[in-house]
């Protein structure tokens, strides 16, 4: 018979650190400092730390290693799993691993003008955390149609190779590709493992309590990242970091942290706008980067909703102004331009600038101004819609999202 009080209490230990952490998440985040400050947004706190639980379980517990998957709707998308920024034109993947085993990744680009793929030795906030390795697959042989071969191993392979590390049993890899428009062909990514499968090799994924434990330890880790990281520090350090509200500065990896994109410029500004005001984002020039794009989130590091809502826009959806100038308006009322970003009921948030593989750099200038002086701010010739196509073109994007995501 087996020892059932030493199999409990691995098991309950795990457990009630576990619960403990999240308590010690919930204290944490009710006192700081947006809690405080921006009480309209405590309600999503909560939020936050619901989906972090879930995340947690997709990301440490639920993944088996003896016959990994790629796994898309369990990541990063929409209005479900929107804790640290998911991007609107990015159909996020993750891959977890064993750096002893090997493995082929295959696919085909589809119509993604980038594909970064972004290795880490461990998840955020467990033990032996290493800096990532970021490939890009611009760097990779792809054949005219769009399709490609990765070797995923420790050992050296001649061809598209990403290295893993043979000392790290729990790797994982975020893959970003871009998906800029709405009728975009998403790319295709498939995994299946090369080196041999010993019987009962990761039977302690399904059996051991001590496996089972680490599983928990690595969620707790995790959570703890999230909640240190994303959900309570990043605004303060976004607004630090700028020297205060509605001013745009770039952010590097101690502020983006371990889930950051090296290929990527970030600007973020912590925004502040009432109801009967605006605010207008000047550049003085296009971004030139191969993919750039605006979006606004909560004071959580959470994306608002761009399913149902224009809360973000990419380079090809945004018009550049006659003068050589993008502008782009934040404000919860429409005021029928192309380049508009809706913020509803959120009147502080995080504004965000991704620029990836930029050619030069841009400074975004933010000037806060009444609803009903906007016009005598913009040129004449902006691009604007007409509430139709407003309408239409709402529609277009839930749609889209609904064809990527389901309902």
């Amino acid at each position: 018979m087996p020892d059932i009080q030493r199999t409990d209490a691995v098991l309950k230990a795990a457990w009630d650190h576990y619960y403990q952490e999240l308590e010690t998440s919930r204290q944490a985040i009710e006192a700081c400092d947006q809690f405080q400050a921006v009480p309209r947004q405590r309600a999503k706190a909560y939020h936050a730390l619901m989906e972090m639980q879930a995340m947690a379980y997709n990301f440490a517990v639920a993944p088996r290693l003896a016959h990994p998957r790629i796994f898309g709707e369990t990541s990063w998308q929409t209005e479900i799993y929107t804790m640290g920024g998911n991007g609107p034109d990015f159909a996020y993947k993750t891959l977890f691993m064993d750096g002893k085993a090997e493995y082929r990744l295959t696919g085909n680009m589809g119509d993604s003008r980038i594909l970064l793929a972004q290795l880490s030795g461990a998840l955020p906030g467990s033990a032996g955390q290493k800096a990532a390795r970021n490939y890009d697959f611009i760097d990779f042989e792809v054949a005219a149609d769009g399709s490609f071969e990765v070797a995923l191993s420790a050992r050296a392979q001649p061809d598209n190779w990403i290295e893993l590390d043979p000392d790290a049993p729990y790797q994982w890899i975020l893959f970003r590709p871009t998906v800029d428009a709405f009728d975009s062909r998403l790319p295709d990514l498939r995994i299946e493992r090369t080196s041999p499968l010993a019987p009962g090799q990761y039977d302690a994924d399904e059996f051991d309590p001590a496996a089972m434990a680490r599983r928990l330890d690595m969620a707790t880790g995790w959570l703890r990242y999230m909640t240190e990281e994303w959900v309570i520090a990043f605004y303060q350090r976004v607004y630090r970091n700028a020297g205060g509200p509605n001013q745009f500065k770039v952010i590097g990896k101690e502020i983006s942290g371990e889930v950051g994109s090296p290929t990527a410029e970030y600007l973020l500004a912590a925004y502040e706008v009432h109801p009967d005001e605006a605010l207008l984002i000047e550049m003085p020039d296009t971004p030139g980067g191969a993919y750039w794009g605006l979006q606004i989130f909560d004071v959580w590091l959470r994306s608002l909703d761009f399913r149902t809502r224009q809360t973000g826009l990419n380079g090809t959806q945004m018009v550049t102004d006659s003068d050589g100038k993008v502008r782009v308006v934040l404000s919860s009322r429409d005021p029928g331009l192309v380049n508009w970003l809706d913020v509803g009921e959120y009147d502080v948030g995080q504004v965000l600038v991704r620029n990836y593989r930029t050619l030069h750099s841009t400074e975004p200038q933010i000037h806060r101004i009444k609803f009903d002086d906007l016009a005598n701010h913009l040129p004449t010739d902006v691009a604007r819609v007409t509430p139709e196509q407003r309408a239409a073109s709402l529609q277009a994007r839930r749609e889209a999202y609904r064809r990527r995501h389901g309902e």
